[in-house]
Formats: structure tokens, C-alpha cells, sequence
């Protein structure tokens, strides 16, 4: 029954042309259906190592939204995910919609310079391209702890915040576009002196310079000829007249966020021309970062945490009703790539269409994620709580699996009791053998009491099958759905099982 379940359809029928939310993607048992509506609103899958989430309800999700011509971004922790992904479109008919990101991939993507040229409301405006920017150089501070026990951390990122926020202002009022390496260019040639903006020598080779210059000369609307003027402020007033302690840290700030960006790797693929951008996924593109994190460390975290942002981004601009193709965004080993607007996007993607899917080993992950301490166990419960299906796999950890007992909850149940006696002194040893009922006075009695109980023990979560030979290559998983009564349970849960093998 359970294979007649979970088998696939044959010759992949034909995709919608408009997407319905009642649209059924797959089931989880014979008489409950999962559409569209349960996809958008998230979905969390975690299990131990080796409990068979990635080839369980992983890939029969992602075979799923692949059937249903889902557009998608997925990010890569493993080396191997490339490999899984190109069968998952090999056998869901959509490898010509696979696009690789990688280090040998002809595809590159300027997000600042896309950030300013693109269409739409909001374009071009600096505030937007500066928090871009810090908000993807948020795993890098928290890798390098950057902060950790300086109460004058904040003071020292508003400068360079600031002194980012000017540079993309005269970088796109000179040349029309920005991209980090200019915009490094710009702060290491700006005036360290007053008297130093009057020297020839440093007008020939300043950047910062040639940009005023370029900068005065375009032609400019009345709002660019205002912030061209707070511009010149502050690289001929402003900025050399700091203290070289506050303009040294200041800068220092900057380059340590932009570093990663204007070398190796990261600058080919972000710091170029463009030929990607997360919009294509709109049109059915399926854009896997090959840039797996076990292989490329940080630089691997980076840029797929940089991509995803825009992602985010842009697939909320976009009007569902000119577009209706539902995207998904795919995470695997997800502790990796979460960063604090994950918990934003996650409450109103909903109204995009966008089906997030989060998959980790457990809960203790994505706090020790997010950082570790105290906001981050809070942007840990409201991101999960936004994550509307979960799937939960076998799993030792006893932190996520008293998370999901609770989280299942409690239900009205009722506890047998009994006991019995034995009055004569000289029949004890009868009552030791458990034969009470045979003493002389003997007397019993029995009852039942009503408790609230945990529907699902957190033991029970120790016991599910893990796949493979042993089990026939089939996985078990307990699927949650907050506000959902499962016809095949009667309850808020469905244990169930995923076929690894067809």
C-alpha cells in the first residue's frame, strides 16, 4: 500500500499554466492531500544523520514542485547535492531549467549593480543597496565574532555604514552603475587631509577624485543634485577632518566586509558583469549554487546567503497575478545559510508563493546558527513557528524532540490503576509471588484517572524506521500541520512513510 502511495506518477503529467493554491501536490496517506496552500506556508524537516530526511520526504517534496513546474533557488551544503538535484530534474523532465552557479559555470550575477538598474519600485535608491549589503555581511560578523564584548561596536558599523552609503551615491552619480571593487577604490582614495584635495599629485591618481569630477559634469535630477551635494560634504568636509583613529577604524570596518568580495572567486561571480538573476526563477528556472559548504568554507556560506537575500528580495516584488509560478527556496543542512531576515521573509512569503524548505538535524541548529545567544533562540522559535508544515524524522536529540512532543501537544487521556492486599501476615509470601488474590483477607481494587498527556511521546521519535535494506527503503516521518486534522490519524499528526527508491 505504502509504495502504491508515494509512487510517483508515470510521463509526469503536463504543468499548469496558472497555478491554483487547491492544486494537490502529493499525499500523505490515501485520504489527506498536500497542495499548493500547505506549500507556500513552509515546510521544516528535521532527523539525525542517516535518518533518511534528505531521501525521505526530501526528495519527495522537491519531485514534487519539480512535477508542478516550480521555479527555485537551492543552496548547497553537501558536494554531492549538485549530483542529486540534476536526477531530480532528470527524472521530472526539467534539466533544461537547472542553472548551475559555480566556480565552473559561465553564470555571474553584480547583485549591487542589479540592485540599482533593476525595475520596479524602490530602484536605484542607495538605502536599499547599503542594507543589501550589511545584511549579507551578517554571516561573516558572525563567523568572525565581530563585536563580541565592544561596547562601541555599533558606533564603529554606523560609520562605515555611512561611509559606504556616500560611496554608492558618487559611484552611480559618476559611471551609472556600482559594483564593490569601485566602491573600495572610492574609500581608499578619498582626501586624508584638507590640504591633500588641493594636490595635483593626488587629483591624477584619486578614483574618489575622478568621481566628483565625472559626478559634477552629468547631467543630474533636482533629488541626485541634492545628494551629490551631501556627497562632496563629506568627502571634502567630512571625511578628512575625522581623527586618523576614527577614519582608520572606520575604514578598516568597511574593508573587512568588502574583502571577500574583491578577489578570487566571489569577485568573478558578483563583482562582474551579469548573466543570472534571481527573477529567472520566475520563469521556471531552477538555480542551484554549486558552491557546497563543506568544500568552499566561508566563501561557499557567503555567496549562497548573498544569493538568497536577493532572492528574497525580488520574489517578493513580484506581482502574482502577471506571475503566478510558485518558487520555492530549498536549504539542506539550512543552520548554514539563516540569517535574521530569514525570519521577515518567512511571515509574509506566504503571498508570493514561495515554498520554503528548511532541513536540518535539529532545533539546538539553527539557534547555535543565528549566533548562539538569546535573540537568536527568538528569531529560532519565530522562524520555525512560520514554517507551517513539519516533518520529523528519527532523532536522539532529546531537545527536538521534546520541541516536537510539545509541539504536537497534549491531549486528554486515561491511566489504569490498580492495587491489592493481603491482610494475614503468614500469606506475605503469597503476595510476594504475586498471588494475593489466593491470601486470607485478601482485597483488590481498580480505577482510572484522566490526565493530559503528551499525544507523542518525545521516546517515540527514537523509534522511527531510518530507511534502507533493513527497512525495506522505506523511511517513517510524523508530519505536523498546525490547525490541520489528518484523515488517515483523526489527529494534528500523520505518521507516515517515504519511499527512498523507487
Amino acid at each position: 500500500m505504502l509504495g502504491r502511495l508515494f509512487r510517483r506518477k508515470s510521463n509526469h503529467p503536463a504543468r499548469p499554466t496558472r497555478w491554483e493554491l487547491s492544486d494537490e501536490l502529493l499525499r500523505w496517506s490515501g485520504d489527506d492531500a498536500w497542495t499548493l496552500r500547505d506549500a507556500v506556508e513552509g515546510t521544516l524537516i528535521l532527523g539525525a544523520t542517516g535518518s533518511g530526511k534528505t531521501s525521505g520526504s526530501g526528495a519527495t517534496i522537491a519531485r514534487s514542485y519539480l512535477s508542478s513546474g516550480f521555479g527555485g533557488l537551492v543552496l548547497t551544503a553537501k558536494s554531492d547535492e549538485r549530483a542529486l538535484w540534476e536526477s531530480y530534474c532528470r527524472e521530472t523532465n526539467r534539466l533544461g531549467d537547472l542553472v548551475v552557479v559555480g566556480p565552473d559555470a559561465e553564470c555571474r550575477f553584480n547583485f549591487l549593480d542589479h540592485e540599482l538598474n533593476r525595475t520596479g519600485s524602490g530602484a536605484g535608491l542607495t538605502e536599499n543597496i547599503v542594507t543589501l549589503f550589511s545584511n549579507v555581511m551578517e554571516i561573516r560578523e558572525r563567523n568572525a565574532g565581530s563585536g563580541s564584548g565592544r561596547e562601541d561596536g555599533d558606533f564603529w558599523k554606523q560609520g562605515a555604514l555611512k561611509c559606504m552609503r556616500n560611496a554608492v551615491d558618487l559611484v552611480s552619480l559618476a559611471t551609472g552603475k556600482v559594483s564593490v571593487p569601485d566602491l573600495v577604490n572610492v574609500v581608499l582614495s578619498a582626501p586624508l587631509t584638507p590640504e591633500q584635495i588641493r594636490e595635483k599629485l593626488w587629483q591624477e591618481r584619486s578614483y574618489c577624485f575622478h568621481c566628483l569630477v565625472e559626478a559634477l559634469d552629468k547631467s543630474k535630477t533636482p533629488r541626485q543634485e541634492h545628494d551629490f551635494g551631501v556627497v562632496c560634504d563629506y568627502y571634502i568636509l567630512e571625511w578628512p577632518n575625522l581623527s586618523e583613529r576614527t577614519r582608520s577604524v572606520i575604514q578598516a570596518t568597511f574593508m573587512g566586509w568588502a574583502d571577500l568580495l574583491v578577489r578570487g572567486l566571489l569577485r568573478e561571480l558578483f563583482c562582474t558583469d551579469t548573466t543570472i538573476t534571481p527573477e529567472a526563477v520566475e520563469s521556471g528556472k531552477i538555480i542551484l549554487i554549486d558552491l557546497p559548504v563543506k568544500e568552499f568554507g566561508e566563501v561557499g556560506q557567503f555567496a549562497q546567503v548573498l544569493f538568497k537575500y536577493c532572492f528574497q528580495r525580488s520574489i517578493e516584488r513580484r506581482k502574482v497575478a502577471e506571475s503566478p509560478r510558485p518558487a520555492f527556496l530549498w536549504a539542506d543542512e539550512a543552520q548554514n545559510f539563516v540569517t535574521s531576515y530569514d525570519m521577515m521573509f518567512q511571515t509574509t512569503c506566504r503571498a508570493a508563493r514561495v515554498a520554503t524548505v528548511l532541513l536540518s538535524q535539529n532545533y539546538s541548529n539553527f539557534t547555535a546558527g543565528l549566533g548562539g545567544n538569546a535573540k537568536a533562540q527568538a528569531e529560532t522559535d519565530s522562524l520555525l513557528a512560520n514554517l507551517n508544515t513539519r516533518i520529523f524524522h528519527a532523532n536522539g536529540d532529546p531537545v527536538t524532540n521534546h520541541w516536537a512532543s510539545s509541539l504536537i501537544g497534549k491531549s486528554r487521556q486515561f491511566m489504569m490503576n490498580g492495587n491489592s492486599r493481603c491482610d494475614d501476615d503468614d500469606d506475605q509470601w503469597l503476595a510476594a509471588l504475586g498471588l494475593d488474590w489466593m491470601c486470607r483477607g485478601a482485597g483488590a481494587s481498580a480505577g482510572f484517572n484522566e490526565v493530559l498527556e503528551h499525544e507523542v511521546q518525545p521516546r517515540e521519535f527514537t523509534r522511527l524506521c531510518t530507511g534502507g535494506p533493513a527497512n525495506g527503503w522505506f523511511v517513517d516521518g510524523i508530519v505536523f500541520q498546525n490547525g490541520r486534522m489528518f484523515a488517515g490519524s483523526g489527529r494534528t499528526w500523520l505518521k507516515t512513510a517515504f519511499r527512498q527508491k523507487a
